[in-house]
């Protein structure tokens, strides 16, 4: 897979996937600035970016199966803000490979349990 910012996504296969709203505004600008805009993005992210990224923003929290599905949610939109699409997609190549490591596969297997009640699959 490749991130291309010249070609997005087709908006009709997009149309399908379950689109979350927003659970706050992050803010990006220097203490004392004058707001300009809040942007609404649409990002289509999957599995593995969502699981990075919660992992990279709750690494710290014990018992992911005890969060609440705002908090994964809200977890998931800070770091996605904080860090961008393509340092997120970065981030989740190979994250999935991290199950194979007996040190940390059973909190990896909790993030991917709690990314799937926050962000359930078509299919679920």
């Amino acid at each position: 897979m490749t991130i291309s910012l010249e070609r997005p996504v087709d908006l009709p296969r997009t149309r399908q996937l379950p689109a979350y709203p927003a659970t706050r505004v992050t803010n990006a600008q220097e203490v004392g600035e004058t707001r300009r805009a809040v942007l609404a993005l649409h990002v289509a992210v999957d599995r593995d970016m969502l699981a990075a990224a919660l992992d990279l923003a709750c690494y710290s929290y014990p018992d992911p199966d005890s969060w609440s599905l705002v908090f994964i949610r809200d977890s998931v939109e800070r770091q996605l803000a904080l860090d961008g699409a393509f340092h997120l997609w970065h981030d989740s190549r190979g994250f999935a490979d991290l199950l194979d490591d007996p040190s940390v596969h059973e909190r990896i297997e909790a993030e991917y349990r709690a990314i799937d009640r926050a962000y359930p699959s078509l299919e679920s």
